[in-house]
């Protein structure tokens, strides 16, 4: 067999390589390709299959909601969408998310066709099992039926000592049903589980909690971590739960920064970690947005008073005016000096 040849790159990391000697424009369609591609990553499967991405456009992002309550949906979690894309693409992909209509309904040029009246045929109905029967039918052997005698042996309530027994029966017959319909072991603690699952529900949610608490792990260690540094630190995570704990760690160091600070380690690191910076992007002009930004999106502390925006964002052609009254008095005291 032909040995390997050491210094390979994996395709992981050559195509995007590829993508960006293209060019910025190539390497943005291909991003926003990326995102649709995993849509049901970055909002979870329940969300994806009532909302569908559609398109990106112009850095605005056209979804498809089933009916009006995931539309009502979607306008109250969109600047959560908005920020879980960004930090999955890596970059400022999309600025806002606007309802559309499903491709099937629009032509070439994307206006929404006629509605025709197309009769809607009924899925099948599946026929009704019904399990207490099903599991009635299950024999038991005399063991099992001594077995659930010596259960209630020395119980001196009668009623307390038949439904012992009773409960025991069902819980074999139902152990046998189960096995029956191809249930098998599961690979952790041996319990059923069903055909298509390797571990049953106690244990999957148990690895599920250890994936949370790597990845807060990481989180408190990085706090602008991105999707990709996070993943090679753990390997099962996904954008989904990414974004879960991010939100967690974010609204846990929320309540422990005052009111009104800017300078403290804490306040820099809810910064870090609420907008994905890094310590070197960190500017007083960064800080003081995502403080104000976030005081009215997730927490709100007792003493808060709301403040005017322009006290802490100065307007732009305030700015400009301040700027402009500097260089009038330098020009002022350079013609004094003169």
């Amino acid at each position: 067999m032909a040995k390997r040849t050491p210094g390979l790159e994996k395709v992981v990391s050559i195509i995007p390589k590829a993508i960006h000697e293209l060019g910025p424009k190539q390497e943005r369609e291909y991003y926003q390709h990326w995102v649709l591609w995993h849509w049901a990553d970055i909002v979870g499967e329940v969300y994806a299959r009532n909302v569908k991405a559609l398109r990106i456009c112009r850095q605005t992002l056209y979804v498809y909601c089933r009916d009006s309550v995931w539309g009502s949906e979607t306008r109250f979690r969109m600047p959560q969408i908005i920020q879980q894309v960004n930090n999955y693409a890596g970059t400022k992909m999309i600025k806002d998310i606007k309802l559309s209509q499903p491709w099937d309904e629009q032509d070439e040029e994307g206006d929404v066709k006629a509605p025709e009246d197309e009769k809607k045929t009924a899925p099948p109905e599946k026929p009704e099992i019904h399990v207490g029967r099903e599991r009635a039918k299950m024999p038991l052997t005399p063991a099992e039926l001594s077995a659930a005698k010596k259960l209630s042996r020395g119980i001196e309530d009668e009623d307390l000592a038949l439904k012992i027994r009773e409960l025991y029966r069902k819980n074999r017959q139902m152990n046998k049903l189960k096995a029956a319909k191809g249930w098998h072991p599961c690979a952790v603690c041996g319990s059923l589980c069903p055909p298509e699952t390797e571990i049953c529900h106690r244990c999957e949610s148990q690895r599920q909690e250890k994936i949370r608490e790597q990845i807060r792990t990481v989180l408190r260690d990085i706090p602008w971590a991105r999707y990709k540094e996070v993943k090679e630190y753990v390997p099962e995570c996904t954008p989904r739960l990414l974004n879960e704990q991010r939100a967690a760690l974010v609204q846990l160091q929320a309540s422990k920064v005052a009111v009104n600070d800017r300078q403290s380690m804490e306040a820099k690191t809810l910064v870090m970690l609420y907008r994905c910076l890094p310590p070197e992007h960190l500017t007083e002009d960064a800080i003081n947005r995502a403080l104000y930004e976030l005081r009215f999106n997730m927490y709100w502390p007792p003493d808060f008073k709301t403040p005017k925006r322009y006290e802490v964002i100065p307007l732009r052609h305030a700015k400009k005016r301040q700027y402009g009254k500097k260089n009038q008095e330098n020009q002022q005291d350079d013609s004094q000096g003169g």
